[in-house]
């Protein structure tokens, strides 16, 4: 067993096992939205040659909207990083939800939140006047594809 992982109540456990049985079926975290950047390699516009590995998908979407838990789950952490604004985790039992580029963060570590709870808005780009999401699936440590879990 990883001793890095602790052990999850028999309550983490069910809902892990929901979150699972959702797969292909959980709602986007926006209403609204356009996959800009998928899982995996990336190629960067205009630069023949060169890529990138994207841990999730990128998701542009409408100023201003609402950024959503696409499962029920307990928010683990709420941090800024330089340049992508707030972030935030969810933990699902085994898996987590990632949420960054988020600004007007509503929720904080601990709360307990449920399928489409609003957790803040997603960043506008005032250049572009789009907003701009990025969100991940982990199973513990191990990244998955979030097109695989999100309705299509």
């Amino acid at each position: 067993a990883n001793n890095m992982v602790a052990a999850l109540t028999p309550e983490q456990q069910l809902v892990g096992n929901d979150f699972k049985r959702n797969k292909g079926k959980l709602p986007w975290p926006v209403e609204r939205g356009m996959i800009t950047a998928g899982f995996g390699k990336n190629e960067y516009a205009g630069l023949v040659g060169s890529s990138y590995n994207n841990n999730g998908i990128d998701i542009n979407t409408t100023p201003g909207t609402k950024v959503r838990a696409v499962f029920e789950g307990e928010v683990t952490k709420v941090f800024a990083i330089l340049g992508a604004n707030y972030t935030v985790l969810i933990r699902h039992g085994e898996y987590l939800s990632v949420y960054q580029n988020l600004v007007n963060v509503r929720v904080k570590t601990g709360d307990k939140v449920l399928t489409k709870e609003v957790l803040g808005e997603a960043f506008t780009d005032n250049d572009q006047q789009v907003g701009m999401v990025h969100f991940e699936v982990w199973q513990e440590r191990n990244i998955l594809n979030p097109e695989d879990w999100i309705s299509k």
